[in-house]
């Protein structure tokens, strides 16, 4: 039965992570018989000149961090406890404000989910005497103050450690909601295959998945996959994503060097995980969450300042994945990996304590349910 609902979906560009997250929802809303879902990218819509400027930094602050200039991390722990009614995170919690309130009276959404920390949506709603449901979509492992500031009536986080710390900071128990982080349809666990590792059941010897694009520095790309491609039978795939340049270098630089592969943008990521043993990959929320579902063991090689760095060492101190500094370090985490049966195991069991199944279908029921369940009061006091 279709059900006459409509949902806004609220994300944001920096980064690939928080609009996957919002096309993942917008996927599982339709699977579940809501087919009236808007996708909004908040900050774009509102401030385009602020958001093409954010962006680019955003897009820089890699490049920036690997020669110390972390601004990109000093402006996430500026911020990381700031108080709400602080000028600071009153300035930021009105940014899109204006914007919302249109869109909303046009839309007329019975929920409005946010995949990015938009500070603006339940305060607004109130003060507006619009009285929609909110739901906020954590997409790190770690806990930032504007999350909390987004105050929705759900918070959807990815484990029991992150609800713990909401609840810490006052938010009510019965908020917060151990989802896991969704991801896309290929990358949940059913999709995987069926042995008691999970996914690597089309591996075959020794294969590491090397995510290039997302590292600016080609001297430490080179010298990762060449430090690789010398340990004993070890292929390497490296994914250059959207990054031409980097594919090019590459290309040229690993032609006649036995067991590299180079690819540009992989629409079916997953289909290499699969085949692969480990991935080396940058500590997004999104990209972690992929590879967890997946049971890759994960190593992060230099997390720059941010929630990156606290997504590695909250994966860190599970057990779940490896952080090393240098590209010595990082081989020789991966020679243990792949040449120590038992390094193996412990990582994937690590792994699989971290896996949620269907993230994104455990969100949208929890919706529909507040929703119905505000509708129907809101009729009886009718």
């Amino acid at each position: 039965m279709r059900r006459r609902m409509k949902a806004l979906v609220l994300t944001a560009g920096y980064g690939n992570g928080h609009i996957q997250v919002a096309r993942s929802l917008e996927q599982a809303f339709r699977r579940n018989g809501i087919d009236q879902v808007s996708v909004l990218d908040l900050m774009r819509e509102a401030h385009p000149v602020m958001d093409s400027i954010v962006k680019f930094l955003y897009e820089r602050s890699l490049a920036a961090s690997s020669y110390g200039f972390h601004y990109y991390g000093w402006s996430y722990y500026l911020t990381r406890d700031i108080e709400t009614e602080s000028v600071l995170a009153r300035w930021m919690n009105d940014l899109g404000a204006d914007t919302l309130r249109k869109v909303i009276e046009r839309e007329r959404p019975d929920a409005i989910v946010s995949t990015f920390p938009f500070g603006c949506t339940a305060s607004r709603l109130r003060r507006y005497g619009m009285p929609i449901p909110t739901f906020t979509v954590v997409t790190d492992f770690a806990l930032h103050s504007r999350w909390i500031h987004s105050a929705p009536d759900r918070f959807y986080v990815a484990t029991d450690d992150l609800k713990d710390a909401l609840v810490g900071q006052g938010v009510a128990d019965h908020r917060v909601v151990v989802s896991g982080i969704p991801v896309r349809d290929m990358f949940r666990p059913a999709f995987a295959g069926g042995d008691a590792d999970g996914a690597q059941t089309e591996s075959s010897g020794r294969h590491i998945l090397f995510m290039a694009g997302a590292y600016g520095i080609w001297r430490e790309v080179r010298q990762i996959m060449h430090r690789l491609l010398s340990l004993s039978g070890v292929r390497v795939t490296a994914v250059c994503g959207r990054n031409e340049k980097l594919e090019r270098h590459l290309k040229n630089v690993f032609k006649h060097v036995p067991g590299a592969e180079i690819y540009g943008y992989v629409e079916r990521v997953d289909e290499l995980m699969r085949r692969s043993d480990g991935i080396v990959t940058k500590a997004g929320g999104v990209t972690l969450s992929e590879a967890i579902q997946m049971n890759v063991p994960i190593f992060i090689f230099k997390p720059i300042p941010g929630q990156e760095k606290e997504n590695a060492r909250f994966l860190a101190d599970k057990g779940a994945a490896q952080v090393s500094r240098t590209v010595g370090e990082l081989a020789d985490q991966i020679e243990r990996l792949l040449f120590d049966g038992e390094t193996a195991r412990r990582m994937k069991h690590r792994l699989r304590e971290l896996q949620t199944r269907h993230a994104s279908d455990t969100i949208v029921h929890d919706i529909i349910h507040v929703v119905m369940e505000r509708s129907h009061s809101d009729n009886s006091i009718a």
